[in-house]
């Protein structure tokens, strides 16, 4: 095998590539379930809340392996990981379209083939772009769009496999397709275009131990409430449009009544849910290439976290558009903290811990995420609504912003523009 030019531009872009269909692939593949489970139903004979809870073991799998696969990731390095990562998921989610009709176990076992291996991109792939690239918030940005695109898909993609073809094929297409990105990416390795490298070392950062336990302790809280912030809107956004859009949504589905076009509430439910994720992507990108690599990652995130408290009140008191406003301003405020998020990660772990560093995060991140769920169940069987949920939030958004001013400020802009330095510890 021939070893890689890191220098090289043309293997930077290839990594991005990799990384960012592995993003989309991972994001689509994991959710999909959702959509499938469905027309499953139908297809078994049994009810769909049956079915859906199969994927629990699954969706813990997702979080608590982001560790263990951080720590292979360092042990073996990010880019054979990734070959897994594909290789593991394609065949994870073939075998899921193959089971026996009715045979629930054997299903369940292959759905949580899919949370293993699903839960070693965001351990590996974050990093190995961080590392890599000459521009981490353009990275970072593409990235993320890549991401938001697999989650917007993650409906569409099934749902054209189940109409044209079955059920089957909407876990064996997507599972082919990433066996041969898997096959790609293993055959780019073995040519020598694509490789890694440790993390440049800042200048004018300093990146020791005290440091690295200086973010890491400010991030694990931040990221932890952050999380239950995501969560709360990416569950919750759809129970608020439903009520407060109720009267523009009825209006719409009596026009396109009157021209013969029958819709369902539940259609623009989930277009406006969509929407938002559709709008943060496309944000993220943007934010990468104009102010990430520009601004200082602290106050990028200080500023990012404070305006969550707007877009929290929105979500609580607003009427159905200044909600969808504060939901979609919620996303996009997530999507720069995020990507600012790795990038101190990155920076501040050594490079031979990026793995476990990485699988952390998400350990924290994911493992806090079903609080959000909790608390959406008991406020609304309380209260009838969420609005005490949102303004609750909009109060952990202030807590966010305060421990972010713990965050070290000096050098970011000048670090996120760095060229290839000298290798971190």
């Amino acid at each position: 095998m021939n070893s890689p030019d890191m220098s090289s531009p043309d293997s930077g872009r290839l990594v991005l590539l990799f990384s960012s269909i592995g993003h989309a692939l991972m994001h689509l593949m994991t959710a999909f379930y959702a959509v499938i489970v469905l027309t499953l139903a139908i297809a078994w004979k049994l009810p769909a809340e049956d079915l859906l809870r199969l994927y629990a073991p699954a969706s813990i799998l997702l979080g608590v392996m982001s560790l263990p696969a951080g720590w292979a990731s360092d042990r073996f390095g990010a880019p054979a990981m990734m070959v897994v990562m594909f290789v593991g998921l394609g065949l994870s989610s073939i075998v899921c379209g193959l089971v026996p009709t009715g045979d629930t176990f054997a299903l369940s076992v292959a759905l949580c083939g899919i949370g293993t291996f699903g839960a070693i991109y965001h351990s590996v792939g974050i990093g190995w772009i961080i590392r890599t690239a000459k521009e981490q918030g353009h990275a970072m940005g593409v990235n993320g769009l890549w991401g938001s695109a697999g989650l917007a898909l993650y409906g569409i993609v099934p749902g054209v496999l189940i109409t044209l073809v079955s059920w089957r094929a909407a876990f064996i297409v997507p599972g082919i397709v990433c066996l041969g990105v898997g096959a790609a990416l293993a055959w780019q390795i073995r040519q020598g275009r694509v490789g890694d490298r440790p993390m440049p070392r800042p200048p004018g950062v300093q990146t020791g131990r005290r440091e690295f336990w200086r973010v890491f302790s400010v991030l694990s809280v931040t990221m932890a409430l952050e999380g239950i912030i995501w969560q709360a809107v990416m569950f919750g956004a759809a129970m608020v449009f439903e009520t407060r859009l109720a009267d523009d949504i009825s209006r719409l589905r009596e026009g396109l009544a009157s021209w013969g076009v029958v819709t369902q509430a539940v259609l623009w439910v989930g277009l406006a849910t969509s929407m938002i994720y559709v709008i943060s992507g496309i944000a993220q990108y943007a934010m990468g290439r104009t102010i990430i690599d520009r601004y200082s990652l602290k106050w990028i995130y200080v500023v990012a976290s404070a305006l969550q408290v707007g877009a929290m009140a929105a979500l609580a008191m607003g009427n159905g558009y200044i909600a969808l406003a504060g939901a979609i301003a919620s996303a996009v405020l997530s999507s720069a903290t995020g990507p600012v998020e790795n990038i101190l990660i990155a920076r501040y772990t050594p490079s031979r811990y990026h793995g476990l560093g990485f699988g952390a995060k998400f350990v924290v991140a994911l493992g806090a995420s079903p609080v959000a769920i909790v608390l959406i169940a008991w406020v609304h069987k309380t209260t009838g609504s969420l609005d005490v949920l949102f303004l609750g939030l909009a109060a952990v958004a202030v807590v966010i912003t305060l421990v972010a001013l713990l965050l070290p400020g000096s050098g970011q802009r000048e670090a996120a523009r760095a060229p290839l330095p000298q290798p971190a510890e």
